[in-house]
């Protein structure tokens, strides 16, 4: 997130009739429900997109719907996306994360296992200013994982806490240059982690922004 100083007098036309999507993902094959609101405000929009996930027991995303000049249709993502799109970028990657975190929690508050629609776990990677494996779990006892609780191989282990302990090396303040291609290799290893975990969980790479 970036906040940016504007003259407010730099806008040349407004709008008060937003047209917001609601997209609703339901069952483990996330079939997908699509509402449009209309005379909506933006909080009813919020409002209506909990209720009709039943209080974040579905995933839920909320969009603007716009029209441009030659009459095609899209969206702007408010929150969340297109759960059934493979995120690509930065950005796609926090707006998953957004709809999966408030499912979990939700998940969680009724006393159930914090498990996706498909009965997977979901792995986030990040590295830490401490030595270890950069794998954390979101709403378990065991926050930060290690190699006992994950059936890894000793070599994609050894590379993980490898990856880590390279980040120890900075200063806590110093950027990254990553003139070593140290975010890349970490794309590698989610990559492995994800195809040796195929089937257990889905794992997030987190360390991207």
């Amino acid at each position: 997130m970036r906040a940016e100083y504007v003259d407010e007098r730099d806008s040349t036309w407004e709008r008060d009739d937003p047209r917001f999507r609601i997209l609703v993902f339901k069952g483990p094959d996330n079939a997908v429900t699509a509402i449009d609101l209309v005379d909506a405000t933006l909080d009813e929009a919020m409002d209506s997109a909990r209720a009709l996930s039943n209080g974040d027991q579905y995933f839920w995303s909320l969009a603007i719907v716009d029209d441009d000049s030659h009459g095609a249709r899209g969206v702007v993502w408010l929150s969340g996306m297109d759960y059934n799109d493979t995120p690509i970028t930065a950005r796609q990657w926090l707006l998953r994360r957004q709809m999966q975190s408030r499912y979990l929690s939700a998940r969680t508050q009724r006393g159930l296992q914090p498990l996706l629609p498909n009965g997977l776990r979901l792995l986030r990677v990040f590295p830490e200013w401490i030595s270890g494996l950069p794998i954390w779990e979101d709403f378990t006892d065991g926050y930060r994982l290690d190699a006992s609780s994950l059936d890894i191989s000793p070599d994609l282990g050894s590379a993980l806490f490898d990856w880590n302990e390279e980040w120890l090396t900075r200063q806590v303040d110093e950027p990254l240059a990553d003139p070593s291609g140290w975010r890349e290799r970490g794309v590698l290893l989610v990559d492995l982690l994800q195809e040796e975990l195929n089937g257990v969980a889905e794992v997030r790479p987190e360390f991207l922004w």
